[in-house]
């Protein structure tokens, strides 16, 4: 890059690369590019190949990664259930269960999903599991519909947990 285009990568780029990698089902060449970058992966990089290693099960590059992302970000609870849910897929229980218990003893709580949407020009905000929404009935309703039609066009929701 640098020779031909004048550009010197950062660690964007670097990121691009194990991104596109993991997501071409190349793990172990993902993880054998972080291993040769000149400079030490951050959280983003090793986030991209952690996530790939889930949704392809591939728990020998999930577990290098796991031990490398927890002590780069130790307060982030996305990997920690991430790292749980590849142990869990791999039916290694007990890994599982410590990966939650090494959350728990470092005060690391898992941050529940927000989306918001604004309907005439006022914004309404749901959280994750919350059905406290004064027109949570109404709405949950307006969802099976849409859901319904959705499977009526073909979709088929993936379901991996």
């Amino acid at each position: 890059m640098q020779s031909a285009y004048g550009i010197i990568p950062k660690i964007e780029h670097f990121s691009c690369m194990v991104d596109l990698l993991a997501r071409a089902g190349l793990l172990e060449e993902a993880w054998e590019f972080i291993e040769k970058m000149p400079q030490k992966p951050d959280a983003v990089v090793l986030g991209a190949l952690l996530s790939a290693c889930r949704y392809q099960k591939n728990m020998e590059v999930g577990e290098r990664v796991m031990k490398r992302i927890l002590e780069l970000e130790p307060s982030n609870s996305g990997n920690y259930v991430i790292s749980s849910k590849i142990f869990a897929n791999s039916k290694r229980w007990e890994d599982s269960a410590r990966i939650r218990g090494l959350m728990r003893e470092r005060g690391v709580t898992k941050t529940p999903g927000c989306s918001w949407i604004e309907v005439g020009k006022q914004v309404h905000e749901f959280h994750a599991g919350d059905g406290l929404h004064l027109r949570a009935a109404e709405i949950y309703e307006m969802i099976n519909l849409l859901v319904d039609e959705m499977k009526m066009e073909g979709y088929t929701p993936l379901m991996t947990e």
